[in-house]
């Protein structure tokens, strides 16, 4: 048993300890908008095998207050090694008009699944 161990650790040093696996990992990205007047963030994936996105609204103002904002919340979590890009439109969805704000950010994934975004 402990041969196997040697060699596997020998082979590692000797890979350039590049046995590290993929692991998924999340990043948290924060808008502010005001779905009470019935805008709303529309999130676009360029390549959805690479990255996984997942939204969350938190309403702050008081209780029953019409026009508060609220905190839009955006976990991003890897999926693969790549690059991407997010496109972020805020506009009401019914509406064929051009968004009132729009944000890109540009995605990479490295090996180890780290996020980096720009």
């Amino acid at each position: 048993m402990k041969k196997i161990w040697i060699l596997l650790l020998h082979s590692l040093i000797f890979a350039g300890c590049k046995g590290a696996a993929f692991s998924s990992r999340e990043t948290i990205l924060e808008l502010r908008g005001n779905p009470t007047t019935g805008y709303t963030w529309i999130c676009t994936i360029e390549d959805e095998s690479i990255i996984q996105v997942e939204e969350s609204v938190q309403y702050l103002g008081k209780k029953a207050m019409a026009g508060a904002p609220s905190l839009f919340t955006y976990t991003v979590r890897s999926l693969k090694k790549g690059s991407t890009n997010l496109k972020f439109e805020y506009k009401r969805p019914w509406e064929d008009k051009k968004a009132e704000k729009v944000r890109f950010f540009e995605v990479k994934v490295n090996e180890n699944g780290k996020i980096t975004m720009t």
